[in-house]
């Protein structure tokens, strides 16, 4: 009842938007098990999930962790990325990719290119990574280089 009280009112909207009712689970109409998997997997503009990432109390937990105990931060999945989002990745690269031809054309010398944006990763996209970074580092290892 805890997570009702400090976030009934984000929660409520969230299961709204979804045709869902928050006192369907507290009538016992539906487990609170499956409000709490809902919850978890609510995407991060949701109401809910936007309140927690703006939470003062927990921004400074997660601030004064270690870096050992973060987490090391996952690849992008696909999931929600659809035709738009992937174009709209392409035209901010497309803009990184004019602002560093203008700089070059004022300097002396050519500006460094401008990283890509991220794009998600498949688990074989990831595995193919891992075994090339793998080959490398054997190769590095062989020609006697510390890495």
């Amino acid at each position: 009842m805890l997570l009702i009280d400090e976030r009934g009112e984000e929660i409520e909207a969230d299961l709204f938007t979804r045709g869902w009712d928050l006192l369907d689970y507290m009538r016992g109409e539906r487990p609170w098990s499956q409000l709490l998997r809902l919850l978890r997997r609510l995407p991060m503009w949701s109401h809910y999930q936007a309140a927690l990432l703006m939470d003062p109390e927990l921004g400074e937990l997660r601030a004064r962790q270690d870096d050992s105990e973060a987490v090391e931060p996952q690849p992008l999945s696909p999931l929600h990325y659809d035709l738009p989002a992937l174009l709209a990745l392409r035209h901010i690269d497309v803009t990184k990719e004019l602002i560093r031809v203008v700089a070059s054309v004022f300097a002396e010398r050519p500006a460094a290119p401008l990283p890509p944006e991220p794009r998600p990763m498949t688990a074989e996209a990831q595995a193919r990574a891992r075994a090339d970074r793998d080959q490398v580092l054997d190769v590095l290892a062989r020609l006697g280089v510390q890495t």
